[in-house]
């Protein structure tokens, strides 16, 4: 893992009690402590956890796990220091607590790391991935004659090209700059103005465009199932069918595709700023928000 590589942020004591008091956590950090150096693989196996799973929180806790030359993973001082500190703790709490098959699956399902973890833990899949999810999307549309903008699809007749390439391009934008903005905010990070641009210019430029790259990357494939309707829209056409005729079958696709979108939106947040999928789950709820008050404003003048 690149990420790993890197000199952590500092977190604060209060951000350190976070992490040891998840379950997971906790558990690969006894893992860590208790083999010295391991690789994934086998962190993996002993904790019986996803792929997804683990990379997300790995990454979450940066500060206190460390990836050296040969890819396998060591305790940092800090981890160091906590990992004593739990094994000083009664032998009950030093059973690594395994998620249960069902609990693994659900949460793969609604919360999907799986996803995203090869966006961030290999180049060269964020960079094919983000265009070509990008492709897929701008085909669908176009041969569905629609319209994207944030997270409202809608029909043109007839299709401006213009139009749509700017209407996508500012959807991306906005989502960008939404995202980025929101999780900071939700974060509890914010203190002031002055401590925000202190953040940025201490930030290197590369790791600032890595990390925008990544995340332009997930939010194309957050996007994906925006194509829905479109697509039925095509299948439609060439079968000569009226599916989309009814409103009401109509508008509840729309809602399950954006619905769908906004958890896998969540998801790329969580993994790409190091937050709670709850936190997560706020900043992908407050783009859906305004992507329907700016449907609700605009749409009707247009």
């Amino acid at each position: 893992m690149s990420d790993f590589a890197e000199q952590p942020q500092k977190m604060s004591d209060e951000e350190l009690l976070w992490l040891v008091r998840h379950k997971v956590r906790r558990a690969i950090i006894l893992a860590v402590g208790e083999e010295g150096r391991i690789g994934a693989t086998a962190l993996k196996q002993k904790l019986g956890i996803s792929t997804g799973s683990l990379y997300y929180n790995l990454r979450q806790m940066s500060q206190l796990i460390t990836q050296d030359e040969r890819k396998t993973y060591r305790l940092t001082d800090d981890g160091l220091r906590i990992y004593k500190t739990l094994t000083a703790q009664s032998n009950s709490e030093q059973n690594f607590p395994k998620t249960s098959r069902t609990a693994e699956i659900i949460s793969s399902i609604f919360f999907p790391m799986w996803l995203f973890s090869p966006i961030y833990e290999s180049k060269v899949v964020a960079s094919v991935l983000g265009p070509l999810s990008l492709f897929v999307i701008v085909f669908v549309l176009l041969a569905g004659r629609h319209e994207i903008f944030m997270l409202n699809v809608f029909p043109v007749y007839p299709l401006n090209h213009l139009d749509f390439a700017l209407k996508l391009g500012a959807t991306y934008l906005i989502g960008f700059l939404i995202l980025s903005i929101f999780s900071y905010l939700f974060s509890g990070k914010f203190r002031s103005t002055s401590t925000a641009f202190k953040t940025l210019k201490n930030s290197s430029k590369r790791e600032i465009i890595a990390e925008s790259g990544r995340l332009l990357s997930a939010f194309s494939v957050a996007l994906l199932p925006l194509g829905l309707v479109p697509g039925i829209a095509v299948v439609d056409r060439v079968v000569q069918t009226s599916f989309l005729s009814n409103i009401l079958l109509r508008d509840a696709l729309v809602v399950l595709s954006q619905s769908i979108s906004i958890f896998l939106i969540s998801a790329a947040v969580a993994y790409a700023k190091k937050m709670r999928w709850q936190t997560s789950m706020g900043v992908a709820l407050a783009f859906f928000y305004l992507s329907h008050l700016v449907n609700y404003v605009t749409l009707p003048q247009v």
